[in-house]
């Protein structure tokens, strides 16, 4: 199935997964290199093609002029647009593999499975798009250990400037045990500790999964 790339402004509709939410100043939002975003884009489409169901379509915008530090994925009937908004693109530490990385975890709401965020929906929990977007999407796109630490962290980084909560340590971990299955926004230390456990083939963590 071919993944249609388009840069453009996209009023967003439909069932939609957010990331997180946030803004940067509307200059700010313009100070990118979007030819450099392109090209993780396009290497993230070359190297996802397989993992996408026969049925469906997907179509990655970057939303260059929103200033919102944000990215999404909405389902219009059998259609299916990831978003990555421009105050995201313009973060200083978005680069191209943590771009891709985003990417993953947008991609993990559509394949990752349950936990579901409802009983009749499509879109895997943020905690189970970020386990798939590690444990699956990452693997194809050639990421070595240390290259994938780097985009994990900056990446969590980015939620914990948002959120405004202390950003994620790889020498720590979210030692929390949920007594039910967090089916919001796991705090941002849980998110890194389940992205490096799905990247090493560990089980969910407490932090925010209960079986």
């Amino acid at each position: 199935m071919k993944v249609p790339f388009l840069i453009f402004l996209l009023v967003s509709y439909g069932a939609q997964a957010a990331c997180l939410q946030g803004s940067l100043e509307g200059a700010l939002a313009l100070s990118f290199d979007l030819g450099r975003a392109e090209e993780a884009v396009l290497e993230f489409e070359s190297a996802i093609q397989k993992e996408l169901p026969p049925h469906a379509s997907v179509v990655i915008g970057l939303d260059a002029l929103n200033p919102r530090v944000n990215a999404e994925i909405t389902k219009v009937d059998r259609s299916f647009v990831i978003r990555i908004m421009g105050g995201m693109l313009a973060h200083p530490l978005l680069d191209p593999a943590a771009l891709k990385l985003l990417l993953c975890h947008e991609l993990g709401h559509l394949l990752g499975g349950p936990p579901l965020k409802s009983r009749n929906g499509w879109s895997s929990t943020e905690g189970q798009a970020d386990y798939f977007s590690s444990a699956s999407c990452a693997r194809s796109l050639g990421y070595d250990e240390a290259s994938f630490l780097d985009a994990a962290v900056a990446l969590t980084r980015i939620y914990a400037e948002v959120t405004r909560e202390p950003s994620p340590r790889l020498d720590s971990c979210d030692e929390r045990l949920v007594e039910r299955t967090n089916y919001g926004y796991p705090a941002v230390q849980c998110r890194l500790d389940t992205l490096i456990s799905g990247w090493r083939g560990r089980p969910r963590p407490g932090c925010w999964f209960k079986e």
